[in-house]
């Protein structure tokens, strides 16, 4: 199983240079563009904490990244959908934080079974 640090890494990155993408895609700028982009430095800045498996982290970027992706697919409307660039990017940043939150999950279930947190015995 990866690592929850190295999803935690992946997923932000693709929310920060996908967010910068809508934003600078979009002629007028709105400050909500940059929403992703917020949420992706968030994520970034506590890849230092999962990695020395801080469990309350874990858990708060578990919860950050479900939220993260309900708030991109809550800004496509089913009305105006079209396979455009906006859209795109949105569906792309909502799976990936979905998947992240997979990998983080299974990873807790994983170490849960174990119980002697062997899984990280490489990294500590």
């Amino acid at each position: 199983m990866v690592h929850p640090y190295v999803v935690n890494f992946l997923n932000a990155l693709v929310l920060i240079t996908a967010g910068l993408i809508l934003y600078f895609h979009d002629p007028a700028r709105p400050p909500s563009a940059l929403m992703a982009t917020f949420f992706g430095v968030l994520l970034l800045a506590c890849t230092y904490h999962l990695r020395k498996h801080n469990r309350f982290v874990s858990h708060t970027v578990t919860a950050l990244t479900l939220l993260t992706g309900l708030l991109m697919l809550w800004q496509i409307d089913p009305e105006l959908f079209s396979w455009n660039l906006h859209y795109t990017l949105l569906l792309l940043m909502a799976l990936c934080c979905f998947i992240a939150a997979a990998f983080y999950v299974g990873s807790f279930i994983q170490e849960r079974r174990l119980r002697n947190n062997s899984i990280y015995k490489d990294d500590l």
